[in-house]
């Protein structure tokens, strides 16, 4: 019996972001690769990032969506601290709260700083 690998085989994604600085980056990533889009550029591309380690209670990890279908259904948590957050918007996410799967690939987002706007 012979297999085949394409079933194996997991699709890469990409998406784009822009750090506190503005510079664009670019990210590769496979659905399911890590948890949550926080622990992704944690991981790869971000220092100091996620103060509460992934349980929605800091907003250090505020992500403002300029591009793509991530996903609006928010857990009450991530609510309550995007709404303490001064420059929260329709447009706010909790990185630490957008698992990380193939839905976010072509997405574009901006990581916030405290007191940007965006």
């Amino acid at each position: 019996m012979i297999f085949s690998n394409e079933w194996m085989t997991i699709k890469q994604c990409s998406l784009k972001y822009y750090n506190e600085f503005g510079e664009e980056c670019d990210v590769m990533f496979r659905p399911n690769e890590y948890h949550s889009l926080m622990e992704l550029l944690f991981d790869k591309y971000v220092e100091d990032w996620g103060d509460c380690k992934g349980r929605a209670w800091c907003g250090t990890c505020h992500i403002q969506v300029i591009k793509g279908p991530i996903s609006e259904k928010m857990e009450a948590d991530e609510k309550q601290t995007l709404s303490k957050l001064g420059n929260s918007t329709l447009q706010s996410r909790l990185a630490c709260q957008i698992p990380v799967t193939a839905q976010l690939d072509g997405v574009v987002f901006k990581i916030l700083k405290d007191d940007e706007v965006f």
